[in-house]
């Protein structure tokens, strides 16, 4: 350090302090080298350099905004690139009036921070803007699930279903003819009622009759909901054209594999496909064709065929028995924010600045994920780093969330929130790149629609045989689904946010 001054100066020695509790501890946790390089006992002020890998910068920390004069700052924007102040500003504009470099206070160090670390990693906001719900639909009942059906059922009526398409041509934008809202409204009518009477289950239900119910509910659903969209299909022929051609799915068991090893694969054609075109993802590596043999599934993509194991792991709500069944990795993720990383001091002069990204820690209970899975994931994540101080259960990542564009960070994450206690997760891309938990869900009801009804033997072991292991978990399963996926089919179809809670609940 250069021309370090040793002084009774109290007002230099409080700076210091601060400057090494809010400045200097903060550029070595995101590992820069940062240090003072000059304190001025007129004025009192300090200047530091940090560097990290090529990039350097250098900048002053000043008690106060009228601690110097303003040819003092002038000299002083000769040698630094930025200058903040500690206490709160007092005639700003005169002092630094002829300064062209930022000055600021020093409760707005982290979007400073931030700036520099996107210089050394570049900023990765999401390109093109995921749309969000603007309304919030909040269902109070006794029963939650018995509240979302009492919302489904009213888009039986075709009169409800084109009001539906009306209100959201209009929240969205787009306009239609009513030609075509009320051919939407029937397809929609149609494909709801439908929906409903698979869904909904009775006591007396074997439980191959509910995979194969909850399957075919789950593609009404997905129907219902391409059709409410105003840049949807636009009729029940043009959806029902989507199913003729195929599932878009296929499956393989291997020689001497059980239920964890049946693959699971997606296809170029059918309806899947076509379902992802409209939820906005690239499809255009999808398979053409399945593989005829072992040989040739072994040579497909990775990210375009998985087991049964696989799509098990993306379902945060089974955690406990997908544990104790298979073990290994979960293909979801904690999302909780990073208070010690995104902490602003001193507080008292901060501005409403916002600094474009937010810290977060995604917590990987199992403690088996890769920080390789994260980086290859898509999500606009940068300086992915194990968080060492962690203390929870499991291990956690802290990454830089990038949402430039978005207020809040929570809106650029493809976050999967449950009313059974898991908090909010992300769940890993899995076959196709799939992501959201309706169409993982959709995909491994095929793959057991598909065991049920071509491979009894199979099933036989896992209804009372040397693989009764996985019924626990396939029947747990079975019963969240039946909760969760028509609050998550509402959402999609009515282009709102759903919470459905009990009386008295948070």
């Amino acid at each position: 350090m250069e021309n370090r001054i040793i002084s009774g100066n109290p007002r230099l020695e409080i700076l210091r302090r601060e400057v090494e509790e809010a400045v200097l501890s903060r550029f070595r946790f995101h590992g820069w080298s940062a240090e003072i390089i000059r304190e001025i006992d007129h004025g009192d002020l300090i200047e530091i350099a940090a560097s990290k890998g090529t990039i350097k910068t250098q900048f002053a920390v000043l008690y106060s905004s009228s601690g110097i004069s303003t040819p003092e700052y002038i000299q002083l924007s000769q040698r630094v690139d930025h200058i903040f102040f500690r206490s709160r500003p007092y005639m700003l504009q005169s002092f630094a009036r002829d300064v062209t470099i930022p000055v600021e206070p020093l409760g707005d160090f982290l979007p400073f921070l931030i700036d520099l670390n996107k210089r050394v990693v570049p900023d990765r906001s999401p390109r093109v803007m995921p749309r969000n719900n603007v309304t919030v639909r909040r269902l109070t009942a006794e029963n939650p699930l018995d509240a979302v059906i009492t919302r489904l059922q009213q888009f039986t009526s075709v009169n409800l279903a084109a009001k539906l398409v009306e209100r959201r041509s209009a929240t969205e934008d787009i306009s239609i003819s009513s030609a075509t809202i009320e051919k939407k409204a029937t397809g929609i009518a149609y494909s709801m009622r439908n929906a409903l009477d698979y869904f909904v289950p009775t006591s007396s239900d074997k439980l191959n009759r509910r995979v194969l119910s909850l399957y075919y509910g789950a593609i009404a659903f997905a129907q219902a909901e391409m059709l409410a969209s105003p840049s949807g299909p636009i009729d029940l022929d043009e959806v029902e054209a989507m199913t003729k051609r195929g599932h878009g799915l296929y499956t393989m068991a291997v020689p001497n594999g059980g239920f964890s090893e049946l693959y699971v694969g997606v296809l170029a054609s059918g309806f899947l496909a076509e379902w992802m075109k409209f939820l906005g993802h690239d499809t255009f590596d999808y398979p053409k064709k399945k593989p005829r043999s072992p040989r040739d599934l072994y040579k497909m993509a990775t990210d375009m065929v998985c087991t049964l194991r696989d799509l098990f792991g993306s379902m945060p709500e089974i955690e406990d028995l997908f544990t104790e069944v298979f073990g290994g990795p979960y293909r979801w993720l904690s999302v909780v924010y990073d208070q010690k990383t995104n902490l602003r001091t001193p507080a008292l002069n901060a501005t409403a600045k916002k600094p474009g990204s937010t810290y977060g820690l995604f917590v990987d209970r199992s403690g088996q994920i890769p920080v390789k899975s994260l980086m290859s994931a898509g999500w606009p994540l940068a300086e992915i780093r194990p968080a060492n101080d962690y203390k929870g259960t499991g291990v956690a990542f802290r990454a830089r969330v990038d949402h430039v564009g978005f207020d809040i960070w929570w809106k650029v994450l493809p976050t999967h929130s449950s009313p059974f206690g898991k908090g909010p997760t992300i769940l890993m891309p899995t076959v196709g790149n799939l992501r959201d938990y309706r169409t993982i869900a959709t995909v491994t009801l095929y793959a057991l629609s598909i065991m049920v009804r071509y491979m009894p033997s199979v099933w036989r072991r896992i209804e009372g045989g040397d693989e009764d292991q996985y019924l626990a978990l396939v029947t747990a399963a079975l019963g969240i689904w039946e909760r969760l996926l028509p609050q998550e089919f509402l959402e999609s179809i009515a282009g709102e946010t759903v919470y459905a809670a009990q009386p008295g609940s948070w």
